[in-house]
């Protein structure tokens, strides 16, 4: 997204209307945010392997990219979070229980 090259124009040629909404959204003055909503236009799912490698490291900033660039796509953020969770079950549950720290209970008989 940090292009210095914005195409705006293509003169009297008949523009199909994806292409004309893509045109509008170049003139937007956030260029992170047209470049997160041209993502969010062209991807139904966000393919999260690429973050894997980093673990559970990079989960809170999806999940805050999400939040901030795809408040109305709930289907989204689910299946992105659900895609750390499944990739790394054990890191998840280690960190959430493994941190917990308590006395184990007697069974009354």
């Amino acid at each position: 997204y940090n292009s210095n090259h914005t195409l705006q124009d293509l003169g009297n040629y008949r523009i199909p209307e994806d292409v004309r909404l893509n045109f509008d959204l170049n003139q937007g003055k956030d260029k992170s945010g047209v470049a997160a909503s041209k993502i969010l236009q062209a991807h139904r799912h966000l393919d999260m392997r690429p973050l894997f490698g980093r673990e559970l490291g990079l989960l809170p900033y999806v999940v805050a990219w999400l939040e901030h660039f795809a408040e109305s796509r709930s289907d989204l953020k689910l299946s992105s979070i659900f895609e750390f969770v499944r990739a790394m079950p054990m890191k998840v549950t280690d960190g959430v229980v493994g941190k917990a720290k308590g006395e184990k209970r007697k069974l009354n008989s």
